[in-house]
């Protein structure tokens, strides 16, 4: 009882410190212009399987390390009341009850298959293994100290298995056989963790075995600069279904039709200085659609503060930038990271009403 009790409180931190991040960059509701069709990338592709169609980078060091974002987690902390007070003692508390240094991590590649994704959630928690992904952590990594850490900390040995000449650690619920994900150490200083089936395919390519990402996502994600965060992914047809064909705007009703043709997504967050820039840009199938997706959101953008209840939300509308290219409809906003923490308290006032 006690071990599950710790593990819903580690649990709990770890989700109060992505919520934070994601606060205070995912709320910017920005985007990036990114012409259709892009050229094949010639970079070398990262060691990601063929399956995945979602690719995202995060600087964890510079993140975590970023007084400003210190500063929006220690008041967003006060506002919660149960979180540890500052970020320091946010890392320290997961790392005593995880035995995991978050520290130690310099940098994250995320990958996965979308298509698993939306069926995992409709049929959470008995689908989770379903998933397809992975993450590639990089930094100041040692296998034997990290394991022994970590099952220090859970109480428990991590199953092992030997996989092309690699330790595999799988790690599951006390209560249950299956295999919530699994990890190893494919290099010195390098960490991938996931599926079990994203793990062994990303050791596979690696090594060679099996061919690297490419194709679109890829291609889009190498045009990205670099940033605080940047992705690039498939929108699969399962998540754009979901878009209603239309809403009411009084006695009459706008075709949402347009954003169903949606078929990819970049986005980037950079900060320089105060000012956190955000891009995203949404991929169409056709140019009719972009054409009036753009004309849709700049309308939202102009009438934002007018239609939309929430002064904050209608307040980013307005401040948004809307541009076109081809198939390719892409969204900017830039804001001081004050701006960005007196929106995070709000909406989080908001949602204790």
């Amino acid at each position: 009882m006690k071990q599950c009790a710790k593990r819903k409180s580690y649990r709990h931190l770890l989700m109060a410190l992505a919520a934070t991040l994601l606060a205070g960059l995912l709320t910017l509701g920005g985007c990036s212009t990114t012409p259709a069709g892009p050229p094949t990338s010639t970079a070398t592709p990262p060691a990601v399987p063929q399956r995945a169609d979602f690719l995202a980078k995060v600087e964890l060091a510079e993140i975590i390390n970023d007084e400003d974002f210190a500063e929006l987690y220690h008041e967003v902390a006060a506002q919660e009341g149960t979180l540890p007070e500052t970020l320091d003692d946010a890392l320290d508390q997961v790392q005593r009850e995880t035995g995991v240094n978050l520290n130690d991590f310099s940098d994250a590649t995320v990958f996965a298959d979308t298509l698993s994704l939306p069926e995992v959630v409709e049929s959470y928690p008995s689908g989770a293994g379903a998933a397809y992904w992975g993450v590639l952590v990089q930094g100041e990594l040692d296998e034997s100290t990290f394991i022994d850490s970590v099952e220090s900390k859970i109480g428990r040995d991590l199953l092992r298995s030997n996989y092309q000449n690699l330790t595999i650690y799988a790690v599951s619920e006390t209560h249950e056989q299956d295999v919530a994900f699994s990890m190893a150490f494919p290099a010195d200083g390098q960490m991938v963790i996931g599926a079990d089936a994203a793990v062994r395919d990303f050791i596979d390519v690696t090594l060679g075995l099996e061919a690297p990402m490419s194709g679109t996502v890829y291609d889009l994600y190498c045009q990205l600069d670099d940033a605080l965060v940047r992705l690039a992914s498939s929108v699969p047809e399962s998540l754009t279904e979901e878009i209603p064909a239309e809403v009411p705007i009084g006695p009459m009703s706008l075709s949402l039709l347009s954003f169903r043709d949606i078929e990819y997504a970049t986005l980037t967050l950079a900060k320089n200085e105060a000012i956190v820039n955000a891009e995203l840009c949404l991929v169409f199938s056709n140019e009719d659609s972009a054409r009036d997706s753009q004309s849709l959101l700049w309308i939202a953008s102009k009438l934002g503060q007018s239609v939309v209840p929430d002064p904050n939300v209608g307040d980013l509308l307005s401040r948004t930038q809307i541009s076109r290219s081809g198939a390719s409809v892409s969204l900017t906003l830039a804001l001081a990271t004050s701006e960005i923490e007196e929106l995070t308290l709000a909406l989080l006032q908001e949602g204790k009403q």
